[in-house]
């Protein structure tokens, strides 16, 4: 009789407190005023960074949310961060430096025109390259393990704009991931754009060629252009173009990435 009501009172107990969450659920560990992304490094574990313009500054932070290390870049007066990529060890180097490759920008208010550089540093500022005129940085691991960078330099000074695509090969090799598979597309260069627009893209893997689409605001179809390679920048002739703002995706097989935005004046 004692064990009876003891089960009877547990089941009782149950049905007031509800039902028992077994789910996991999102939580919000915190926030940052600043983009970032996190990286594998193979020597000082998983890290966040972010890039703060104002300060020229790279950030680090543990996976706890704590500094770890704050790398100060160095960028000219009158110009800007544009981009921090591949925080890495043992990519850029043999020595175990912690390095990374940023790209800075400025503005010709005359001739209306943007200029970039990129740089490859390590973290107590060595420079170990520079590239003029670079606006876009990827990396690819070949077959063979050797680890390329291919930098797309722009001079937007002169029309049509000239490009200079630059392979390097890296002495290490990236053991982050975070970078891999990124197919959102950057923003397109210049925008708004007037007679061409320039378009940075990376397929997902798997896939070498596509094709970029174009549409007008409600939708309709309007133009395309071929994609041959898995990466790249994709020179595309917007004159014919009406002025508006115009969306575009890349389609590769049964992939099709999120639309980005692009306005013509």
């Amino acid at each position: 009789m004692y064990v009876k009501k003891m089960l009877t009172h547990l089941l009782l107990s149950f049905l007031f407190l509800g039902p028992v969450v077994i789910h996991g659920q999102i939580v919000l560990e915190t926030t940052y005023s600043h983009s970032g992304t996190y990286a594998s490094l193979p020597l000082s574990g998983n890290k966040f960074y972010l890039m703060d313009v104002g300060n020229s500054q790279c950030r680090i932070y543990n996976t706890n949310h704590s500094l770890w290390k704050t790398i100060n870049l160095s960028v000219p007066a009158n110009n800007y961060l544009y981009d921090i990529k591949y925080l890495s060890e043992n990519l850029f180097s043999t020595d175990n430096s912690l390095c990374l490759a940023y790209v800075y920008y400025s503005y010709n208010e005359t001739g209306q025109y943007y200029s970039y550089n990129a740089k490859i540093v390590k973290e107590n500022g060595t420079v170990l390259l520079s590239i003029p005129g670079c606006q876009y940085l990827y990396l690819h691991t070949l077959d063979d393990g050797s680890t390329k960078l291919v930098a797309y330099s722009y001079n937007y000074a002169v029309f049509p704009s000239t490009i200079i695509t630059s392979v390097y090969n890296l002495p290490g090799s990236l053991v982050s991931t975070t970078e891999k598979g990124m197919e959102a597309m950057a923003p397109p260069m210049p925008n708004p754009a007037r007679e061409q627009a320039n378009i940075p893209y990376l397929l997902p893997a798997g896939h070498s060629r596509g094709q970029l689409v174009i549409f007008d605001i409600q939708g309709k179809r309007l133009a395309s252009w071929p994609i041959e390679n898995a990466s790249g920048v994709l020179t595309i002739p917007v004159a014919s173009f009406p002025r508006g703002t115009y969306i575009y995706h890349i389609e590769a097989g049964t992939y099709r990435s999120e639309s980005n935005k692009i306005i013509l004046q």
